[in-house]
């Protein structure tokens, strides 16, 4: 219970004194508490002051060599540094939002072309949901790595029971300059060739010599070509203006909506993998990852193409 006296002083005290306290206690300097508070030093000095009317004790020994706490200024400083630390901690518990996390992995080029630019829109949706993304080819165990979903590409069959989320479609695309030379597959031949460098060889239609068997056109040996191990890397180079790419859908999308891509000889095109979303069996009953893969599920069906 506090005395009469206690009282009296409490309540001449304000928090903005106690912190301006701490501040000039802990660095020995008036100045620089005022910068770290960013008040003037004469409101510090002022702080200081009103404070040692209220104790009726000094609390800073003012001499040649600059600031020191008095015995009564250095016990103040103790209590006063946990009383601020308390309070910041509790204050942080009631403000703090419980939020959750989702773990997705997926392709390199699927976070960097279609997933991360789109994730702003989750977080308007859901913001007490942060996303953590795993980028990698490698086909994961999810519960062994303890993430929540992957979106997985494979191949579709024609006897598959289900559809796909959305099915790749690849097509020819070039910088809008490089396009507009393009009007006939023969106009292949003298256009610089974008070619994702895939050694396994797991897409043929991502592969130049399947397109060129498909257009009835003999490639030469003198054509040039830029090899690239990164999907990204071969569409950001056509919007350049580099030379032809071979596009999939829904990765070169925003290429095209942007304006930066076009399509060449629209009348080509290839189907490619199925896309669907795997959860582990761990987070199947967590209601962000349900909400996560509603979202992501929503997203692809809106990219589906006739």
């Amino acid at each position: 219970m506090l005395s009469p006296s206690s009282s009296h002083a409490l309540r001449a005290m304000s928090l903005d004194a106690i912190r301006g306290f701490e501040s000039a206690a802990r660095h020995l300097s008036f100045t620089a508490a005022a910068e770290e508070l960013c008040i003037t030093q004469s409101a510090v000095s002022k702080q200081i002051k009103g404070l040692e009317e209220a104790l009726g004790t000094a609390l800073f020994l003012r001499g040649g060599k600059g600031l020191s706490l008095t015995p009564q200024g250095r016990e103040l400083y103790e209590a006063g540094r946990t009383a601020l630390e308390q309070l910041a901690s509790a204050v942080n518990r009631l403000l703090a939002v419980d939020r959750e996390s989702v773990t997705v992995t997926c392709t390199p080029s699927f976070a960097a072309l279609w997933l991360a630019p789109k994730l702003a829109g989750f977080q308007l949706l859901h913001p007490a949901i942060d996303v953590r993304v795993d980028a990698s080819e490698a086909r994961v165990n999810l519960e062994r790595e303890g993430m929540d979903l992957a979106v997985r590409l494979y191949q579709v069959l024609p006897d598959d029971h289900s559809p796909p989320l959305l099915q790749e479609q690849a097509l020819l695309v070039a910088a809008p300059a490089v396009a507009a030379r393009i009007h006939a597959a023969a106009a292949i031949l003298t256009t610089p060739l974008l070619v994702y460098y895939d050694p396994a060889t797991r897409f043929p239609w991502m592969s130049w010599p399947d397109w060129y068997e498909r257009l009835g056109l003999n490639q030469s040996a003198q054509q040039p070509c830029l090899y690239f191990s990164q999907y990204e890397h071969v569409l950001n180079a056509a919007a350049q203006g580099a030379g032809i790419a071979i596009g999939r859908t829904p990765l070169v999308l925003p290429f095209l909506r942007s304006g930066q891509l076009e399509v060449v000889l629209p009348g080509q095109t290839v189907a490619g993998l199925g896309y669907r979303i795997v959860i582990s069996a761990n987070s199947t009953e967590r209601p962000a990852v349900q909400k996560f893969r509603a979202w992501l599920e929503s997203e692809l069906a809106l990219e589906a193409i006739g």
